[in-house]
């Protein structure tokens, strides 16, 4: 088995030069009504649905410290209003943010936990 092992990478013609270190390690676009269902995902292996607006995602491949970032958004058809993915409200940070998942809440409004029908999550930081 060979290794490459790169600082930056770009296309072959020319253009844009990125950094290995700022792609995105974990990322998944999922349905977040109903049965909670991935639509597309790197490095997830898994999503838990732990209630209305509530929800895990579990990494293949686990993150080297709880220090990574996670950023996203949510939406669904024909709304109105702001709608925010945060750390779900009461749980400890050493629960949501571990180097092998993150938990995530879905509110609309900065209100009261809601399950919506498109949900995507981008992790960054550097592997185990």
């Amino acid at each position: 088995m060979s290794t490459i092992r790169v600082d930056n990478f770009g296309p072959s013609a020319g253009g844009t030069t990125y950094s290995a270190r700022g792609i995105a390690k974990a990322w998944v676009n999922f349905n977040g009504i109903g049965t909670i269902a991935v639509r597309d995902s790197e490095n997830v292996s898994s999503l838990t649905d732990n209630g209305q607006g509530d929800h895990t995602v579990n990494f293949s491949n686990a993150f080297g410290s709880a220090d990574y970032v996670s950023a996203g958004f949510a939406g669904t058809d024909n709304v109105n209003g702001t709608i925010w993915v945060t750390a779900p409200p009461n749980v400890a940070r050493s629960t949501w943010k571990q180097t092998g998942l993150t938990r995530i809440g879905i509110s609309y409004q900065n209100t009261l936990l809601s399950d919506e029908s498109e949900i995507n999550l981008t992790n960054h930081g550097d592997l185990a």
